[in-house]
């Protein structure tokens, strides 16, 4: 395609200057003329859980960064930590120990579960428990293993019940207290900013569990909501204002729908959605050449985005089950892929480069993934290597059965082509099966298929994200038993020493090699197939201002208002 759309891609943000009024009950909190209205937005990925330690998905991180609240946020327009409900913080001279400084006067939002339905202050108190919780093995935590495990001294120990209190916790009084780390980080307070580290009420999760649906963030969860379509109304009580004084958030209602991008497309175009987060590529013309007028009036209806994202799409090899436990099988599917053919004519221009190098994106500055050998397009190579296995010609290989996603029929042409090609470059057969998300994945953490659509998108802007994935330590000797976030179920000492090597390290550039040194062998023991770098056009209407979109999908609506 080479329809320009430059003309249409609008950076930016919109300041104006604010007056506040009081809010009018009794709370003394002021609001400003910004306030009011309704931010709609299309997701297509099923949401099976907001409770912050089993979340598994961007889509579930966006609606539970809503409702809960972190110590640290992220500056959406940066990705830079910036203060949550931990107002300041001081890191000591050897890197290891954070004291933090809660802000005075935040609560958790007002919910029966509380005496007097009246949400209580949040203290040091709170954050120790949640802590405790992260570090606590359940069914209801899966975070353990990316947020706190070698990093928090004494979580580990905790974790493994061999301790009955976490050692790095320290809490000096009702607003302040220290963590203390295994080794320095430059990741710590980035994945504090994770929903999954939210600050939770012992209260309110001992009345509802894995249902839990009540925090301390700027919205709130709203009764009407449906699998379908998430409502999230205003948090009277959110203790952030804005530099003029004023109380956040300024709109009344946030609303998620879940639904199939074409859709969420014509929602779009009747104007009943905000932003559509991923648009088909092969619509993209189109819906600027019929709506020419919105997008090029000053200033526009429409805008326009497209830029790099911090996602990468890819299968996943089940490493533990026959006969992905054949590295020469698992190589001579890379082969045999036809990554660019693939880009461009199945996604048609909805990436932004096809995957040879590997899983990270090339989104990171010092990162260079083009150093990383990858897997060129080579059907002979592949055939060899296949033949070495003890396929000859594909001769006696199983009939693999894929599990895709639903929701998007993208997943599911991208099958088909696979299909195509690996039956023609290998004479192998691919079935595959499309599932709700939840089921899709519920199933790939417990092994129960041997090769799986997936894709991942940064937790926080390193690679270290995207590697922490195959950290192989922590995988279950029991073959169906939970295996996350390393659902390939890869271990290899030497690629983990890497990671680690570079998880601690305190120098980016020595951080970044490490993980370099731990990505080639990821991509040399063929764990995944890459398949492509994400880069999705978005369509955002005008009148929603202050809302930065980013690479990695982090969204901050507190701030965000809408014009008419």
């Amino acid at each position: 395609m080479t329809f320009n759309i430059s003309a249409f891609v609008i950076a930016g943000c919109f300041f104006a200057l604010t007056s506040c009024k009081h809010e009018g009950s009794g709370a003394g909190k002021k609001l400003s003329d910004k306030n009011g209205g309704t931010f709609a937005m299309a997701e297509n990925s099923e949401v099976g859980t907001l409770f912050p330690h089993t979340l598994t998905s961007q889509v579930e991180g966006l609606i539970t960064s809503q409702i809960q609240e972190p110590l640290v946020r992220l500056n959406p327009k940066t990705l830079e930590v910036i203060p949550g409900l931990a107002q300041s913080w001081e890191i000591s001279a050897d890197g290891k120990t954070i004291t933090f400084h809660l802000v005075k006067g935040a609560h958790f939002q007002d919910d029966k579960c509380y005496s007097g339905g009246t949400g209580p202050e949040i203290t040091s108190k709170d954050v120790k428990y949640t802590l405790e919780l992260l570090s606590t093995e359940s069914d209801m935590n899966y975070q353990f293993e990316t947020i706190l495990k070698d990093r928090l001294a004494g979580a580990n120990e905790f974790y493994n019940k061999k301790a009955n209190s976490i050692s790095g916790i320290r809490v000096m009084d009702d607003y302040t207290f220290s963590l203390e780390l295994v080794s320095p980080s430059l990741s710590f307070l980035k994945l504090l900013a994770n929903p999954a580290a939210s600050i939770m009420n012992e209260t309110a999760v001992k009345a509802y569990g894995k249902d839990l649906k009540t925090g301390a963030g700027p919205f709130r969860y709203d009764a009407s909501s449906t699998k379908e379509k998430f409502v999230l109304t205003r948090n009277p009580n959110y203790y952030a204002t804005d530099s003029s004084g004023c109380s956040l958030p300024y709109l009344d209602t946030v609303v998620v729908n879940i639904l199939p991008i074409e859709d969420g497309l014509a929602l779009f175009e009747n104007q009943k959605l905000d932003l559509i987060n991923t648009l088909p590529s092969m619509r993209v013309k189109e819906i600027v050449e019929k709506n020419i007028k919105d997008f090029a009036s000053k200033p526009p209806r429409y805008i326009l985005q497209r830029e790099p994202e911090m996602i990468s799409q890819f299968y996943v090899f089940n490493t533990k089950t026959p006969p992905f436990d054949n590295l020469k099988v698992r190589q001579a599917l890379n082969y045999a892929i036809d990554r660019d053919k693939l880009v461009d004519n199945v996604l048609k221009g909805q990436a932004i480069g096809s995957a040879v190098h590997g899983i990270t994106p090339n989104t990171f500055a010092g990162y260079n993934i083009k150093n990383i050998q990858g897997y060129s397009f080579d059907p002979e190579k592949a055939r060899q290597l296949l033949a070495e296995a003890g396929y000859p010609n594909g001769a006696g290989f199983p009939e693999i059965n894929v599990l895709v996603n639903s929701g998007n029929s993208r997943n599911s042409s991208v099958a088909v082509e696979l299909q195509k090609q690996l039956k023609q470059n290998l004479n192998i057969n691919i079935n595959f099966e499309s599932l709700p998300n939840t089921q899709k994945y519920d199933l790939q953490m417990h092994g129960k298929s041997s090769l799986f659509r997936d894709a991942w998108v940064a937790d926080y802007p390193s690679p270290e994200s995207f590697l922490s994935l195959f950290v192989g330590e922590a995988v279950p000797a029991d073959n169906n038993a939970r295996s996350f976030p390393n659902t390939s179920r890869y271990q290899n000492l030497l690629y983990d020493d890497y990671f680690k090597k570079g998880r601690n390290s305190s120098i980016k550039d020595s951080s970044y090699a490490y993980f370099m040194r731990a990505e080639q062998i990821l991509v040399n023991d063929a764990v995944i197939i890459p398949l492509w770098y994400e880069g999705s056009y978005r369509l955002l209407t005008s009148k929603i201002k202050n809302l930065n979109l980013n690479g990695m999908r982090y969204y901050d609506l507190s701030k965000a208002y809408k014009v008419n």
